[in-house]
């Protein structure tokens, strides 16, 4: 029935020494190679999902500091805006102040100017006043006398004008 043949025994034997050497130079090292890429592999999906975490972090840190920023931004443009509000409110009101002082300033002058035609009017009226007194009187007036005329005259003429302006 069964019989067992010397090249089969030899046969089995070659097999088990094939397989001994095949897994000791070459099985062994290719798993030993296998090994080191995975680990090389987890290690760099673990490096990555790190990378992945502090990229993370950085875009985070960078949208705080945008929003930061924008906020600066607007509490610049808010203040400038308060600014040129103040210099515009100052530079009106100065202007306000030059136009008052300029307009005074010609009121004083236009007083000043009307009293200046008055005493001129007033006394051409009252050289006139004094010559058709001399014609009317038919006498020559002596300077003392064409003096005190003219202050009389201006006294009147002065009481009159006080009367007429209040």
């Amino acid at each position: 029935m069964l019989r067992l043949d010397m090249n089969f025994v030899w046969n089995i034997v070659n097999l088990i020494v094939l397989y001994f050497l095949l897994r000791h130079f070459l099985i062994q090292p290719v798993m030993n190679v296998i090994n080191k890429r995975q680990s090389m592999i987890e290690q760099s999906i673990g490096n990555a999902r790190s990378s992945e975490g502090q990229a993370a972090v950085l875009k985070k840190q960078y949208e705080e500091k945008l929003a930061a920023s924008a906020e600066e931004g607007a509490r610049l443009i808010e203040e400038a805006k308060i600014q040129a509000k103040a210099q515009y409110d100052r530079i009106l009101k100065d202007a306000q102040e030059d136009a008052g002082r300029v307009i005074s300033e010609a009121r004083k002058k236009t007083e000043a100017d009307q009293e200046k035609a008055m005493r001129e009017a007033k006394a051409q009226i009252a050289g006139l006043v004094i010559a058709a007194a001399a014609k009317v009187v038919g006498q020559e007036t002596n300077a003392k006398a064409n003096q005190a005329l003219y202050d009389s005259f201006l006294a009147e003429a002065g009481d009159s004008h006080d009367a007429g302006s209040n």
